[in-house]
């Protein structure tokens, strides 16, 4: 059972990192909205995330690490999103 979850995060890091190089969202492409840079960032900070969890399937102790430094990656990227986009609307100085 922890081989296949193992296995599903994998598919999801690679789905992640074909988004990193492709510059396109590969899943409902036509919902987003975000730039090519921005979804970029945003996939590769999954790529990490969906890594850890798939070693953390299988017993690897840098799964969990891994996973948290993507998760705060993510948070980073996403935060420093909607402070620009806040500055595009004139709301922030």
């Amino acid at each position: 059972m922890w081989t296949a979850l193992a296995c599903v995060a994998g598919l999801g890091a690679l789905v992640n990192l074909l988004q990193v190089f492709l510059g396109r969202q590969l899943i409902r492409p036509s919902a987003s909205r975000r730039s090519a840079r921005q979804l970029r960032r945003e996939s590769a900070a999954a790529v990490a995330i969906w890594s850890g969890a798939a070693l953390q399937a299988l017993h690897v102790w840098a799964g969990f690490p891994l996973m948290a430094l993507g998760y705060l990656a993510l948070v980073q990227v996403r935060r420093s999103a909607v402070a620009r986009v806040g500055r595009a609307d004139g709301l922030e100085p």
